[in-house]
């Protein structure tokens, strides 16, 4: 190992420890330096290992760590970020935590979350075993000026990176795609059941074909335009699938039970996800794995016991209030928290929405328009706004019913964990990406999360 990328590893290593004991999440910014010092950095930790990556607009996250968990059960770790830092330099900051300073790495697997745009490079980089890819929807549109902008950095990823095998969801037309161009070995999977109850999900009005623009039709439908599809005019139409969930049983508010076909053979398996659209990420995962040689049995345990994210769903007890965090992204996902909270037996009464326009976020906010916030509001409920964008989120709940005497405005962090532990009463916060972080760096410093997984959580 060099003496440059020696030093990039000295340097992240050191910076990250430096930015814990400043209280903050250390992995952007360290990565960021190394990289500096190292361009091929994330090239050279990779070297000889084994490597799943995750992708996708909406899942990477809950793919990420059902991956993750199972790796742990199988190999007994795994380099890998708990908090989701899916860049390039969050990428090499797992790296180099996982490496000694002369550069070997301490685990055998890495198991990373890859934002779309960041495929381009870590794929060529990583040379990754395999390759998840969710769902495509619009996203970010000051990022991807188009429904198959983030396909096409994929498509040029996986050319770059022949020999990894792709797991890609046969129910998205945005996904499927991506064999139309590329070579390398593929498997399927998918949803053949619903995922909602009947009522609650929501289905795009209509559905473009991506290569003529004749409307889609579907024999079968999950949520957005997620489904069995088939184009009548060009004749794209849905792969059959490798792996698929056909039966969901057993829902709670925590955990489900599902039927997997997989390779024509049914297994009934317990999943430490919510009914709903956290089930393509149990399907996604499990396909993957199985995919990188892993074993049923620790595919499955580690499909009942994984730890979820931060943000998803995390609990607070602040003093007499209870918040739970909600991590919105765009208005698909959005809207299937929204689906999420209508299944529950009563609508949160005290909301808090936070909106920020940071690059991890998005520059635009216009995809708050879409989202079915008239689904969760009332003329009674009682809402906080804050982060940057509150104007934006206050006009769009005005919209959908808020009065303006039930609006309060508090863009202080500090401040607005104080009037959050004030309300005496369950109170549920739906933040995006860059808000929730900042929200939550002020509750630490006062308060523990609770782990709402805690009872499904058995990790070896």
């Amino acid at each position: 190992m060099s003496l440059r990328t020696s030093a990039a590893v000295a340097v992240c290593k050191a910076s990250h420890s430096i930015m814990k004991l400043l209280g903050r999440n250390g992995r952007s910014l360290p990565g960021m330096i190394a990289l500096k010092l190292d361009s091929q950095l994330v090239e050279k930790l990779s070297r000889g290992h084994h490597t799943i990556v995750t992708t996708g607009t909406n899942g990477k996250t809950t793919t990420t760590h059902i991956v993750q968990q199972a790796i742990i059960n199988a190999f007994g770790g795994a380099a890998y970020d708990p908090t989701s830092t899916n860049l390039e330099q969050g990428i090499a900051t797992t790296l180099c935590l996982d490496s000694t300073l002369a550069g070997k790495r301490t685990n055998d697997w890495a198991v990373i979350e890859c934002d779309e745009g960041a495929s381009k490079t870590i794929l060529p980089a990583m040379k990754p075993q395999v390759l998840i890819v969710t769902n495509l929807y619009r996203d970010q549109v000051d990022r991807y000026s188009s429904w198959t902008s983030a396909r096409d950095y994929i498509i040029e990823a996986a050319k770059a990176s022949p020999d990894t095998l792709l797991v890609l969801d046969a129910d998205c037309q945005v996904t499927s795609s991506i064999a139309d161009a590329v070579d390398n070995k593929l498997v399927w999977f998918g949803v053949e059941c619903p995922v909602y109850d009947e009522g609650i999900a929501d289905y795009d009005a209509s559905v473009a074909c991506i290569d003529c623009g004749a409307e889609l039709e579907f024999s079968h439908r999950t949520f957005a335009h997620l489904g069995t599809w088939r184009c009548p005019k060009c004749g794209r139409s849905h792969h059959d699938v490798d792996i698929a969930c056909t039966k969901i049983e057993n829902p709670t508010d925590k955990s489900c039970t599902l039927s997997l076909r997989i390779n024509g053979t049914e297994h009934v398996v317990d999943a430490n996800v919510r009914a709903g659209y956290d089930v393509y990420n149990a399907v996604a995962a499990v396909a993957g794995l199985l995919a990188s040689g892993i074993s049923q049995t620790d595919v499955f345990e580690a499909l009942a016991h994984f730890t979820h994210a931060a943000h998803r769903f995390e609990i607070f007890n602040l003093d007499s209030t209870e918040a739970r965090l909600l991590l919105m992204k765009n208005t698909a996902g959005c809207n299937q928290l929204i689906n999420m909270i209508q299944s529950e037996d009563e609508l949160p009464q005290k909301l808090v929405c936070l909106l920020g326009a940071e690059i991890m976020d998005g520059l635009s906010t216009e995809w708050i328009q879409d989202v079915r916030w008239e689904q969760i509001c009332s003329p009674t409920t009682q809402v906080i706004v804050g982060g940057p964008k509150y104007q934006d989120m206050q006009q769009r709940l005005s919209q959908a019913g808020i009065m303006p005497e039930n609006m309060k405005i508090q863009t202080n962090y500090a401040s607005l964990v104080e009037d959050i532990a004030a309300l005496k009463e369950p109170v549920t916060v739906i933040a995006n990406c860059s808000t929730i972080e900042a929200l939550r760096v002020e509750l630490v410093k006062k308060y523990q999360p609770v782990d709402y997984w805690a009872e499904h959580d058995h990790r070896k």
